[in-house]
This record gives C-alpha cells, structure tokens and sequence, in this order.
C-alpha cells in the first residue's frame, strides 16, 4: 500500500512568500485524507503567504503536482453572477428588470409553454435561484443520457428545451430558493447580449482576470488551455476527462482552474478588489428581500461550515472554496473522485474553524513555544 502523499508544492507566483500555514497543518492531522482518489489543497493568508498541498495517492503516471486545472463546475456561477453585477454598478444592467427584456422571445415563450412567468422573473432571481426556474441538470434523464453517450454536444437552446421537457416550475418567482443551472445559462445569455462578446470574454474582461495573476485560469473550449494539466476527475467510477465540456459550459460552470487560482479570486472579490464600488459587495452579500433561511445570495453561498460562517461555493465534481471573514483566511480546493468530496469538506470545515477561533483567540494555530529553562526541581 503506498503511503499518504503529503507534498507542498510550491506556489504559482514566485513574489509571493510560500509558508506552512499551522491551521492548515492542523486540520489536516485531524481529517487525514484516506480517499479514493487525491486532493489539491491551497490556503491563502492575509500577509500574502500560500500554502498548496497534495493529499492521497495515486499511480505514479497519474500522481497530482498541484498545479493541475480542474473543471470548477459550479463555482464558476460565482465568477458569471460577478459579471453582471459589476455590468449592474455600470449601469448596464438592471437587476430588477424581467428577464424578458434581454431574452430572446423565442426562448420566453418555450418558458410560457411550461407555465413559467418571464415577465416576473427577474434578474436578480436568477442570480439568486429564486426565479421558481427547475433544473435540467438535475433531471434523471440529463444524467442518464451524460452516461450513455459522454461526447455528446450540449447547446444553450437544447438545456433551455430539456427543461421544459423534463420538468415544470418549482415555484413562483421569489418564493423559494431553488438551485438551476438552467437559471445560469440564462444569466449567461444576458451578459453576452449586454456585452456582445462571448461569456468568457466579459467575464475575463469585467473581472480583470488578467490582473489578478490567475495565470492557471481558462474557459474550457473558449479560451487555450494555461498552467497545469487538466486533472482527471471521476464520477461514480468513470473518469469524466474527455466528457464533452459543453454539459455545464453555458454560465453554471466552464472554468478550469487549479485550487490556488481559486483562492485567489475569492480573496480579490470579497476583499473587494474586484467591483468598484463596495455597495456592490454588499448587495453580493445581501439576504435583504430572500427567501428566509436560504445560504445562498447572489452568486455565492453564505456557509455555515459546523457553527462557522463562511463565504464561498462548490462544485459538481468535488471543488470547493471558502473564505473565514475575520481571520481573512482562504481555503479552496478539489478532489480527483467525487466520492471523496465530504472528506474534502471536513478538512475545509476544520480549517475555517480554526481560522476563526485564531482570530477571535480562542484558540491559536502557532505551535507551542519550546523553551530552554528546566523545571524546577521538587523541594
């Protein structure tokens, strides 16, 4: 049996400091990683240090490096649901406007058909998943047919008709939260119209990609392929690596990026480094007018991870990312077989945690102190 691979591998930028991080350390001795497959672990410190670890183990010819891309899935919602609201503080979007302004009327009359109201769907219950929209993603049938036939190609138009086909309104508008890709795709569909560009284009562009020094992070089919490989990921035994991206590639997911560019998006965005304006981040963060006890705002989940609140999101395949507001401590990160995500998110819980109790002082990650003096002797 090979041993547990515990590799820090050394981070991206090379202006930026590279230290063990001792919550990390901690929450990793407490959750060791026993899976089916690896983890691409990276901690992001306030003072600008990172901490990228590879955990499990793996063929040697399939061994995880730490700088490998893995398709976000849904985490890319919060990087769409970014766009339009930076489009919003321009002025060129208008979050209480009807979908059916910026929408084809071919598609909001496919909608009508299945009993949807485009003209009380707003944006805003799109970017909440509060617009009573299903989920195509979700239907057993959308799965059923990934496996039969992983090549085959997804459009925007055939999500929006499998829809209809396969399910019916979960809702009115802003009555409950209910999560939909399909609600995304739409979403996806504005910012484009808006921009006139591609989705990746505005959302590299509107969020400045670029200068943030994500280096490793590309729009799957859009945009070439940088950094690392591309990890394999599995799915219920089968390796998913050569499935048509274009299943989730419409605005609910199609970035690839490695655990580390993750972090520090997240970090740049609730830092508030990426709108202009910090009412913008507000309203990102806001529940004011949701439903009561949903987690989710717009674009981005308000975690509870075991009692500590968090900001972040996860992914289909086994990704996810989680930002503690008081120690200013971020963690993200992603697993090569989904089966081993609850594993990952113990870790992330753990490491949150800890982040919050350093913070807050009641408890502190920095090891003991050793010390020369000798006890003293009894009398």
């Amino acid at each position: 049996m090979q041993r547990l691979l515990l590799a820090a591998v050394l981070a991206a930028s090379a202006s930026t400091a590279c230290a063990a991080d001792a919550c990390l350390d901690q929450a990793l001795q407490a959750h060791a990683f026993a899976g089916s497959g690896q983890v691409s672990i990276a901690a992001l410190a306030p003072d600008g240090s990172r901490d990228t670890r590879v955990l499990g183990t793996a063929a040697p010819d399939a061994a995880l490096h730490g700088d490998e891309g893995f398709r976000l899935a849904s985490i890319t919602k919060t990087y769409v649901a970014a766009t339009a609201l930076r489009l919003h503080e321009d002025g060129r979007l208008d979050l209480q406007a009807p979908i059916a302004r910026y929408l084809s009327p071919d598609w909001m009359k496919l909608l009508a058909s299945d009993g949807y109201k485009p003209q009380a769907i707003t944006v805003r219950h799109l970017l909440s998943h509060t617009g009573g929209l299903a989920d195509h993603a979700q239907a057993p049938q959308f799965i059923a047919m990934l496996k039969a036939d992983p090549k085959t190609r997804w459009t925007r138009e055939g999500d929006l008709q499998h829809l209809v086909e396969w399910t019916d309104p979960v809702g009115a508008p802003g009555e409950k939260f209910a999560y939909s890709d399909t609600g995304y795709i739409l979403l996806g569909a504005i910012i484009e119209r808006i921009t006139r560009q591609t989705l990746p284009q505005a959302v590299r562009e509107q969020l400045r990609l670029d200068a943030l020094g994500v280096k490793g992070t590309y729009w799957e089919r859009y945009e070439s392929p940088v950094g690392g490989a591309r990890a394999h990921q599995r799915f219920e035994g089968l390796d998913t690596y050569d499935w048509d991206p274009s299943m989730d590639l419409y605005g609910g997911g199609g970035l690839v990026a490695p655990p580390v560019d993750v972090a520090v998006f997240f970090e740049a965005l609730l830092d508030g480094h990426v709108f202009k304006k910090p009412e913008t981040l507000a309203l990102m963060q806001s529940s004011a007018g949701l439903p009561a006890g949903s987690e989710y705002r717009l674009g981005i989940f308000a975690y509870n991870l075991d009692g500590t609140a968090a900001a972040g999101h996860s992914g289909f395949w086994g990704t996810l990312v989680a930002r503690e507001p008081l120690s200013g401590r971020t963690i993200s990160g992603a697993v090569t077989d989904r089966s081993d995500f609850p594993k990952l998110k113990q870790m992330v819980s753990d490491y949150i945690a800890r982040s919050h109790a350093d913070a807050t002082g009641a408890q502190s990650c920095a090891a003991p102190q050793e010390t020369s003096e000798k006890p003293a002797k009894a009398a």
